[in-house]
């Protein structure tokens, strides 16, 4: 099965996103979709959207890695999921990584 992996920049050495999908036959069978901000000097993950535990959902996270959300996507299918999850990051990862760049200052 065809595996797609690419790597986006927002704003290189602040924020980017992460994408691997797994397709056959023009269907997505799993996704993981990451954005990620740079914080003392490492990436960190600030919402990943998969398809780990069976269902396509979402993960928020905090500056310190912590958890914050786990939610699923209300979608018809993979291939909407991971639709939404790029127009989601595309559209919204300033706003996402907000709160990790005020620890970027602590």
């Amino acid at each position: 099965m065809p595996t797609t992996s690419f790597l986006v920049d927002c704003e290189p050495g602040l924020a980017r996103y992460r994408v691997r999908f797994v397709s056959e036959k023009g269907k997505v069978l799993e996704f993981v979709v990451q954005l990620e901000c740079w914080l003392r000097e490492e990436w960190r993950p600030v919402i990943r959207f998969d398809t780990a535990h069976g269902f396509a959902h979402f993960d928020a996270y905090g500056p310190e890695g912590q958890v914050k959300a786990h939610q699923p996507m209300e979608v018809g299918d993979y291939n909407q999921a991971l639709t939404l999850a790029l127009t989601s990051i595309r559209n919204r990862w300033p706003e996402l990584i907000l709160p990790f760049q005020g620890e970027a200052s602590s």
